[in-house]
Parts: C-alpha cells; sequence; structure tokens
C-alpha cells in the first residue's frame, strides 16, 4: 500500500500548501514565492507516483525511492503544520497583521528567516528525488490528481441486514426454539459455530431480536468477548448492557450484587459473541458467578465461536453449525446487493458473469457481499470481466472479493482511512463521527476540485462508500434513523492489519514496547494501559513519528516528550484520573483530543492548542477564561449530559458544527443571539434557559433558520416558575422567532409557558420524532397529521390542553397526505403515514383530538385513512379523551392505556380495527357507567374486551389486566404466553381454548369473584 498512502500524503500537501497561500500572514512574510515553488515540486512528484502506479513497477529500488519519498513527505507535512499553527497564533494573539512586523521585531524577521531555509531544504531534498526517479524509468505523466477531480460515485443506501439476509430461516428458526427450550440443565449454553465470514453474529442477532426470544427473556444483554476472554470484563458489561452506565468494578462480589439488582429472579439471555476461549476453567469462572446472580430457572446462554473445541470446553447443551450458503442463496444474495437500486440492469450477459463468480465466494456470506458491492458501482461487462480475471483470485482464495474491494477504492486517501481502522480493536463498535473527525485531523479527507462541502461531509461520504462495500458493516442508528456506529468484520480487520503492517501497531498487557524491526516508525500507535516499559531510548527511537495515539493516563507525562507530531489523541476512557501533564500543552500539532477520562477543571494551557477541532471532556464545570482561542474548534463534546456551563463568546468560534448545548444566562454574558454566525452548528443542540431570551427579535438572531444541518433540536424554559408573573410570559413570541430549518428530525420542547405553540412545528416536513413535555398553560396542539415522516410522538404532562388539531390554535386548517385511489375518483387521506409509536401521559384534560379531514370529507367521495404504520400506542392518564381520530390500525402491535374514565368508548373503537395485537395492557378502566357495576355496563365491557381478544385471536402472546370495571370474564387465545390478571372484582372465568400450550406464566391477584378456571 506505500504507493496510495504516499501519494496520498503528496496530494494533502498539496492541499496544505494551497490553503498557506491564501493567508495574509505568508503574503507579509514574502513567503509565497517559496510556496509555488514547493507546490510545483510536489505536483511533480505526484505525477512521478501516477506514473510509478501505472508501471506496477516492485522492484526494491522503487520501494526505496518510495521510502525516500516518504520520508522527505513527513518532514514537509511536519514543517507546514508548524507554519499552520504559527499562523494562527498570531491571529489569535494579534488584532492586526502588521502588529508584530514592524521592523523592530527582530523575532519575526528571524523566524521568517529559518522558514525561507526549511523550504529551501525541503525544495532540494524533492530534487533529489526527482532525479533518482529518472534512474527509474520514470516520467511525469499528464497531472491528473486523482483526488482533486470530481469522480462519479454512485451513493448507494445501504440494505437493511434483514434484507440481505438468505437462506437462514431454518438456522433461525431452530436457534429460538433452543433458546426458548426449557432445558433440564441449570442456565443451558446454546452454541453457533462455524468459519469466519458465514454470518454467525448475524443469525444470532436476528435471534436475539425476534419477538418470541424478547417476550420470553425480560433481561437481555449481548456482550462481545473476542480472544480476551475475562469473566470480570465480561461481568462489567453485563452491568453497561443492563444500566447503560460505565462499570469498571474490580471485585467479583461488587459485580454480582450490582447485577443481583436487575436478574435476580429475572429471566436472562446472555449473547456472547465470538468466543475464542477454550480453556474450562476460564468458563466455569464466569458460570459460577453467572449462578451465584440468582436468575430465574430458563435462564439461557447463546454463544457464536468458530471453533467446535468452543463448545465442549463450555459444555453446551445444543451445538448448531452454519453451513455455507448453496450455489442458488449464494446468487441471490449477490443479486440484491449487485442489482439493487441505482445499479445495473440484470441482463442475461451480467447474471452469467455474476454466477461464475460468486462460485468463487465459496458460499461465505462477507465474501458474496463485498464482490455484490464492488460490482454494483461496475457498469460495463469489461469492467466485471476485468475483475473476473484478476490474479488476487489465486492467491487470496474466497477472500479475494475483500482485497478486490479494497484496490478498487475510488480515492488513495480512501484507502488510507480504511487502512486506519487497523488500529481500531476487533469487535469494537466504530463510532461514525469519531471515524470521520479522525480522518480529518489526519489529513485523509481529500475533496474533489472545486467542491465547497465541509471535510466532515467528505468524511461521511467515505464512510458510507466503506459500508457499501461490507468493508465495515453492523450499523447502529439512532432515533432519527442516521447511523451512528458499526463494526468490521474480524477478516476485514486483518485485511486492514496487513495494509498498514508498517504504519499501525498495537502493544498488548505484557508485550513491550519496543517495536520489532520491520517496523521502522508506527504512525499510529495503540498502548494498553497496563504497559510498564518506559526505557528514554526506546520511547525516542518508537514515538518520534507517531501521529495518532491510544493510550493511558498513568505514564503519558513519560511519553509526551518524544511525541513530535502527535495530531490525535485518545485517553483510554476506562482509566479514570484527576490530572494531567502540564506537557500535554506543548503537543500544538493537536487536532484530535479525548481526555474524557479527566475528572477536573480543564487545563487553561488547553487553549494554547491552536489547531484543536476536536475536544472531547468528561464535563465543563467551568469554561477556561481564553476558550475562545481556539478558532479552529469544529467539535465540542461533554460525556456526562448533566453537566452545563455558560458558553461565554461563543460567537467567535465560527468554525464550530458541534456545540453540546447553550444556556442562555440571566446576566446577559451569554445571550442566543451569539448563535447567529454559527452556521455549521450540525447534528443535536439543547438551548436552556430561554426564559431569560428578551423577545421575539433577539430569539430570531439565533439564525436557526439558517442551520440546515441540525438535525435535533431541545427547546427549554425555566422550570422555576414562581418569580414571572402572567404578564411577563413572552415564550410564543420567543418560540416563534427560534424556527428551525425544515431539515430538522427531532424536536423536544419542554417547560413552554405560552398558550399556543408556534406555527412553524406543523411546517416541519422533515420531522421524524416530537416530544412536548411539561407545556403546564398550552391549551391546544396543532395537527401534525401531514407530515410525512413523523415516526415517534410523545405528549407528557400538559395539564391545560383540551384539543388536539382543528380546535386548538397553531392548525394547518387541512391535514393529510392525498392520493386519488386506482379504482375511482375517491379520495383517500392518509393522517400520520408513517408514525409508529404514539405515547399521550398524564392529559387530564385532553377530551377530543380532530384532524380537519375528520369534519370535512364527504363520506361518498372521500375516505380518511389514519396510523397505518402505528405499532405502539399507550394513553396514560388522559380520563377525558373521547376520541381519537382513524377508522383503522392495520399493524398495531402494542396497546397500553391507564387510568381512563371514557377509555370504553377509545376501546370500543380499536377493538373493531385491530387484529394484529402482541401485547394489551389495560389498567384503572372505567366501564362507562360511574365506577358502576351495573348488569348493562359489564355487558358493554365484556363486549368490548371479547372482541379485542376474538380480533387478535392467533396474535396476542401477552395479556395484563387490572382493575377493569365491569369485566366478568375472559376467553384467551392460543397465542397467550403471559397472563396477569389484578383487581378485576367482577371477573368470574377465564376460558382457554384448547391448544394454549405456549401459556407458561399467569399471575391471578385479587379477583374475588372468579371461581372458573376452564380449559380446553
Amino acid at each position: 500500500m506505500s504507493d496510495a498512502i504516499i501519494g496520498d500524503l503528496a496530494s494533502g500537501l498539496i492541499r496544505k500548501l494551497v490553503s498557506l497561500a491564501t493567508e495574509e500572514i505568508i503574503l507579509a512574510w514574502n513567503l509565497l514565492d517559496d510556496l509555488v515553488r514547493l507546490r510545483q515540486r510536489m505536483e511533480s512528484i505526484d505525477a512521478l507516483l501516477l506514473d510509478a502506479a501505472t508501471k506496477k513497477l516492485t522492484m526494491s529500488a522503487v520501494q526505496t525511492w518510495f521510502n525516500q519519498i516518504e520520508a522527505v513527505a513527513h518532514v514537509a507535512d511536519v514543517f507546514m503544520d508548524e507554519l499552520a499553527y504559527q499562523v494562527t497564533r498570531h491571529k489569535v494573539q494579534h488584532h492586526r497583521v502588521w502588529d508584530f512586523l514592524i521592523p523592530s521585531k527582530k523575532s519575526s524577521l528571524l523566524y521568517r528567516f529559518k522558514v525561507a531555509h526549511k523550504m529551501k531544504s525541503i525544495n532540494t531534498s524533492f530534487d533529489n528525488i526527482f532525479t533518482s526517479a529518472g534512474e527509474l524509468g520514470l516520467q511525469p505523466v499528464a497531472h491528473l490528481l486523482a483526488t482533486m477531480q470530481t469522480r462519479l460515485i454512485r451513493k448507494t443506501p445501504h440494505s437493511e441486514d434483514k434484507s440481505l439476509l438468505v437462506g437462514r430461516d431454518d438456522d433461525i428458526s431452530y436457534l429460538v426454539q433452543m433458546v426458548c427450550k426449557n432445558h433440564e440443565v441449570e442456565l443451558p449454553v446454546t452454541a453457533v459455530y462455524g468459519m469466519g465470514g458465514q454470518g454467525k453474529t448475524t443469525v444470532a442477532r436476528m435471534v436475539y431480536n425476534r419477538d418470541a426470544v424478547i417476550n420470553m427473556f425480560p433481561k437481555r444483554m449481548w456482550i462481545t468477548v473476542s480472544e480476551d476472554f475475562d469473566f470480570m470484563k465480561i461481568l462489567n458489561q453485563m452491568v453497561v448492557s443492563l444500566t447503560s452506565t460505565a462499570s469498571v468494578l474490580e471485585n467479583t462480589e461488587g459485580l454480582i450484587k450490582e447485577l443481583q439488582k436487575n436478574l435476580k429472579g429475572e429471566k436472562f439471555l446472555l449473547v456472547l459473541d465470538d468466543v475464542w476461549n477454550e480453556k474450562p476453567e476460564e468458563w466455569d469462572n464466569l458460570r459460577n458467578s453467572l449462578l451465584e446472580i440468582g436468575g430465574a430457572r430458563g435462564s439461557n446462554i447463546l454463544i457464536t465461536t468458530r471453533s467446535q473445541e468452543v463448545a465442549y470446553a463450555m459444555r453446551c447443551s445444543v451445538s448448531y453449525q452454519v453451513k455455507i450458503l448453496s450455489e442458488e442463496d449464494s446468487y441471490e444474495l449477490f443479486k440484491r446487493i449487485a442489482f439493487s437500486h441505482g445499479g445495473i440492469v440484470e441482463t442475461e450477459a451480467f447474471e452469467e458473469l455474476g454466477r461464475r463468480l460468486v462460485k468463487r465466494c465459496g458460499g461465505l456470506p462477507l465474501a458474496i457481499k463485498t464482490l455484490g458491492g464492488l460490482l454494483h458501482s461496475k457498469e460495463s461487462e469489461q469492467e466485471w470481466l476485468e475483475i473476473q480475471n484478476s490474479e488476487i483470485w489465486k492467491s487470496k482464495g474466497v477472500l479475494a472479493s475483500l482485497r478486490l474491494s479494497y484496490d478498487n477504492l475510488p480515492y488513495s486517501s480512501l484507502k488510507r482511512c480504511f487502512a486506519y481502522c487497523s488500529i481500531i480493536p476487533k469487535d469494537t463498535d466504530i463510532c461514525k463521527d469519531e471515524l470521520a473527525q479522525i480522518w480529518k485531523a489526519l489529513g485523509f479527507l481529500l475533496p474533489a476540485r472545486g467542491s465547497t462541502a465541509l471535510m466532515e461531509d467528505i468524511g461521511y461520504e467515505y464512510f458510507n462508500i466503506l459500508l457499501c462495500n461490507s468493508l465495515l458493516q453492523d450499523v447502529e442508528k439512532d432515533a432519527v434513523g442516521n447511523i451512528t456506529s458499526c463494526k468490521m468484520h474480524d477478516l476485514v480487520h486483518d485485511l486492514a492489519l496487513d495494509l498498514s503492517k508498517y504504519h499501525s501497531v498495537t502493544v498488548k498487557t505484557g508485550h513491550e514496547l519496543n517495536i520489532v524491526s520491520h517496523i521502522s516508525q508506527p504512525i499510529y500507535l495503540r498502548l494498553d494501559e497496563r504497559i510498564s516499559n518506559r526505557n528514554p531510548a526506546i520511547l525516542k527511537r518508537n514515538l518520534e513519528r507517531v501521529q495518532a495515539l491510544y493510550t493511558g493516563a498513568r505514564f503519558l507525562g513519560d511519553m509526551l516528550p518524544y511525541l513530535k507530531h502527535l495530531t490525535v489523541l485518545v485517553l483510554n476512557a476506562n482509566e479514570i484520573t484527576s490530572e494531567l501533564p502540564s506537557s500535554l500543552s506543548k503537543m500544538k500539532y493537536l487536532k484530535y483530543l479525548d481526555i474524557s477520562c479527566f475528572r477536573g477543571i480543564l487545563p487553561s494551557y488547553i487553549t494554547d492548542l491552536y489547531n484543536l477541532e476536536t475536544l472531547r471532556v468528561w464535563a465543563l464545570q467551568v469554561l477556561p477564561k481564553e476558550f475562545c482561542n481556539l478558532i479552529n474548534l469544529r467539535h465540542l463534546y461533554i460525556v456526562n449530559p448533566h453537566e452545563r456551563c455558560m458558553f461565554i463568546g461563543i460567537e467567535n468560534l465560527t468554525c464550530l458544527q458541534t456545540l453540546p448545548h447553550f444556556v442562555v444566562s440571566p446576566d446577559h454574558s451569554c445571550l442566543v443571539k451569539n448563535l447567529g454566525g454559527l452556521n455549521n452548528l450540525r447534528g443535536k443542540l439543547d438551548l436552556y434557559g430561554l426564559d431569560n431570551v428578551e423577545d421575539m427579535v433577539e430569539a430570531t438572531q439565533a439564525k436557526l433558520c439558517l442551520k440546515p444541518n441540525l438535525q435535533s433540536l431541545v427547546l427549554e424554559w425555566d422550570t422555576n416558575t414562581s418569580l414571572r408573573v402572567d404578564e411577563e410570559y413572552n415564550d410564543e413570541e420567543v418560540m416563534r422567532g427560534l424556527k428551525p430549518h425544515t431539515n430538522l428530525k427531532e424536536l423536544k420542547i419542554e417547560y413552554f409557558k405560552g398558550k399556543q405553540l408556534a406555527s412553524w412545528i406543523a411546517m416541519m416536513t422533515n420531522l421524524v420524532k416530537i416530544t412536548l413535555r411539561y407545556c403546564s398553560r398550552c391549551e391546544g396542539l396543532p395537527t401534525l397529521g401531514h407530515l410525512p415522516k413523523l415516526r415517534e410522538m410523545e405528549i407528557n404532562r400538559m395539564k391545560n390542553v383540551k384539543f388536539i388539531g382543528d380546535n386548538s390554535s397553531g392548525g394547518r386548517g387541512s391535514g393529510g397526505t392525498e392520493f386519488t385511489a386506482s379504482w375511482g375518483t375517491k379520495t383517500n387521506t392518509t393522517m400520520y403515514p408513517s408514525l409508529t409509536k404514539l405515547r399521550f401521559f398524564d392529559l387530564p384534560e385532553l377530551e377530543e383530538w380532530l384532524e380537519s379531514v375528520m369534519s370535512t370529507c364527504d363520506e361518498d367521495r372521500s375516505t380518511m385513512l389514519a396510523f397505518p404504520k402505528l405499532e405502539v400506542l399507550e394513553i396514560n392518564g388522559c380520563p377525558k379523551l373521547t376520541r381519537i381520530p382513524g377508522s383503522c390500525f392495520p399493524s398495531l402491535k402494542l396497546l397500553f392505556i391507564v387510568d381512563s374514565d371514557s377509555s370504553s368508548m377509545i376501546l370500543e373503537t380499536i377493538s373493531r380495527n385491530v387484529s394484529s395485537l402482541a401485547y394489551l395492557r389495560l389498567e384503572n378502566i372505567s366501564n362507562g357507567g360511574g365506577g358502576s357495576s351495573s348488569s348493562s355496563s359489564s355487558s358493554k365491557m365484556d363486549s368490548i374486551i371479547d372482541q379485542l381478544l376474538e380480533n387478535n385471536f392467533k396474535s396476542l402472546e401477552t395479556l395484563k389486566l387490572y382493575d377493569c370495571k365491569g369485566l366478568t370474564s375472559l376467553k384467551l387465545g392460543p397465542a397467550i404466553k403471559e397472563l396477569e390478571v389484578s383487581y378485576c372484582h367482577d371477573l368470574t372465568s377465564i376460558n382457554l381454548v384448547e391448544d394454549s400450550s405456549v401459556l407458561n406464566y399467569v399471575t391471578i391477584w385479587g379477583c374475588p369473584s372468579l371461581s372458573n378456571w376452564i380449559s380446553g
């Protein structure tokens, strides 16, 4: 990979030269001509590299030439970073360029002389390299700098795992059955084994997420084990999985007690993915600890492994081998990727070629996916034939598709980005944002010529290309559907390791920091926190060229003096420290700094790191005085969400894209208008203290509507309203002024004290999720049924809301998505076409939910469809609600209604129109008769519940009824697995169908009239 890395280095240096040449200080120092000459030499070197790549020269002399270029390019890279640092320093420390260039400033003149001398030395070195190239027969070709050219790449949305799961239905069904089975042994283990790349983890993940498994096991944990089978580490990861909080306990008894809080008496499923341990005694340590936790009988463990010996060592009750895919299934999987949307059409010729190539993948899903992703971007038969005839198939076997996919990546810079992933441990979650920001810091991201895109967006494009080529996989998404993280398959990671073996080193526990001979000086280095070798000679030799370092905090101070060009520093988050070495202030090239392990006040010297682009900290109780000196800062992350500080002077950080929160202060030191110039803000922004905003004019000056990259917005007013009188509420006009860009996907509004919500809410056509909480004076909510992408909606503790929709202020007047049906002129209006989750909590005055179309549609000409995709409906504490839109709920799976005097009216509507329920919970339900148990009210409640159970006879698995007044009888369907009935005083009988053998959990409590339990 040397030629790709060196070519990328050359291109990166050219970009830096172009950037520096525009600086006013460079002109003042008379350095422009020197920079232009250096740029010309770099472009000539780049042209020579293109010639070398075309001729594919492999002799040792060429490798020596590559090494010479890399050495000089590294010197030039360090020099230009130093120059860029000085440029930024002077920008910060001097308001005007000429303040430091008057003749008496000898230091400036001396520095200019040193810079000129250094550039002359670098130019001479490149001249010598150019001469050597001629001796090798290399000639500069026409300059076609690939990374600076616009290149057409078809962007393909990465398919969901379910759509790429072929030929595994029987495997999944069998394993679901085995996991849910009551085994004789206590805490049985089911093993899924097979060779790498066969999809064991994918199958296990599908089993883990099956409804039957979710319903069977109230507690589920997924732990990736890999080669380090440390039972204490696994127990800690179980705590993290259950509580979503970090755990680094080192005492077994303490860990068991912590786990008992969540698991004692509970049936749990533990998945141990990618297990390599073949020592029974190691497994026994874990098993004994798990037994001591005291989970309920029926708890189970599912493991995936490449080795059947692991299954023997863990004494598995069931061992199941995942087989390779059949020829037809292999081609089907390939077809779904290679010929998917945006790809070529599947002609007879392409099918024949595809089938021949798929055979070479040996039935391995990973190899097939990678091949499909590669060929998806190839448009001609000639390109397919070139892949078929590649020599790599002879040397790499079935895994040739991985190497071919890498070789065919469109940019040399992208290849470098992929190789960098070798420094990330196997089976680690890879955060998309972190990866893109580190690529940016290391100079890997090169824009197309003329591009105005932000570097981060180029990083995301690179990420997506790797994902579409199956070089990254197993994506995780946030609440609005954005990819947040992924993983890299072990075999792909092995490829990255092989490609970067001369540049990337990981030193594990028990090994010394003494890099082996074939790696002269690493560029990316990861050190285990327990490494103890601090020999100065070894540190000097191995750290001089390190640009990215992952390490613990304990001996960072010993290493810093030897790090001459450190650009990325990530301290181990699990090694908590209260001190940082002062020598960190000298790391002036740092662009990415993760010190989230640090618990203390951020040192003031951090503000001298002028090149810093990304800063990750645990908390910011106090902002350093000169924090706004960090004029290159693009991303600020605060891990602890409960810590908030005042960002005074934030308006100076015009490069900022990620800001965790902004608090408007009552003393006017932090005004919301300070955000006005931060046009590149992206992702999530939380605004607090909005009661301190003066008026709509100030709110408008925040210019949220001009920030198209903001996807999630929190608007929160002060929770303490005791100091405000009624006349002082300006919340409505402030909210109107805070109108965001229509690209917004998630909106949360809390403690708003106006009576009317802003009308712009109904205009957010890209909104995916909305949450309204504690808006105690609000009387109505606008209709949102027309929003085409809205998937989740929560309205919580808004005690004065009476109506949703037409009778409320802020409504649109007309809503819904209209279309003409194919069978005539009848117009179908679909309300909430994408909504999947709807939750109402504590809305004591809510009476009706109206949509304009409900009252305006002519029954003869129009039909309203509502909630076609709704899966979860929760209504809790809405005693007056009598009407909701919708005549059909075809997708509803969970229904939860609590504390409703009028719930029988809603239930009556729903009971007629839902037939897919899997979970039903009704609690404190009135029978419509004011608490009376008259025969008519009992008959009505029985009728409603009977209809609900009858319509969902085959799908309902969980039924929970508490204090359902007037209910006298139940008839359960064959799918019922869990039944809870409490305080149903009128209930006299429960009837089970004959084949209801799956019922395995029953609780009956406080039902004094129950006398008949009839089975069959």
